[in-house]
């Protein structure tokens, strides 16, 4: 876990695969906004799994997917489901928030959840002036497939196209 990095309407940003070939990195950033929705809500272990799953471990997403196969709209964008790609994994651990709002930390359990896998939700934008492609937009556990270790379980209902697997 590390301190955030903000950057513009980002309050972190962190480094992830990309789409495109996961050999290769992007610059993903998550918004006030969605973090201070969480935190409005009083949902700190969403919070919790940023810091822990999601800051550090998106680079070992073994599954990406494009596409949502549900309409979403964002601002005036009708088909903003197209442009979603969905990281997956298993990581080695989950994160509870310990505390308070204010003075709470996240705390490591191990072992994560039996049968899930994470997901991060991002949404992929042109580059903006500081090279961030995309907005990570939700994150949390879903069942894993028992035929595709790490992805979730029905990802072609669920999912578009597979991008990549490692």
């Amino acid at each position: 876990m590390r301190d955030f990095q903000s950057i513009g309407p980002y309050a972190d940003c962190v480094t992830a695969p990309s789409p495109i070939d996961w050999q290769r990195t992007i610059s993903l950033g998550v918004r006030s906004d969605t973090l201070q929705q969480y935190a409005g809500h009083g949902i700190g272990t969403v919070i919790a799994q940023y810091y822990g799953i999601v800051q550090t471990g998106l680079l070992a997403a073994q599954h990406a997917f494009k596409g949502l196969n549900r309409k979403l709209l964002d601002d005036d964008d009708m088909q903003a489901e197209e442009r979603i790609v969905v990281y997956t994994w298993r990581p080695p651990a989950d994160y509870l928030w310990s505390g308070s709002p204010f003075n709470g930390t996240p705390v490591r359990v191990v072992p994560p959840p039996p049968g899930k896998v994470f997901v991060v939700l991002v949404r992929i934008d042109p580059p903006d002036k500081d090279g961030i492609e995309g907005s990570i937009e939700r994150w949390n556990w879903v069942r894993e497939d028992p035929r595709l270790p790490g992805a979730p379980v029905d990802s072609n209902a669920r999912y578009g196209t597979r991008l990549w697997s490692k």
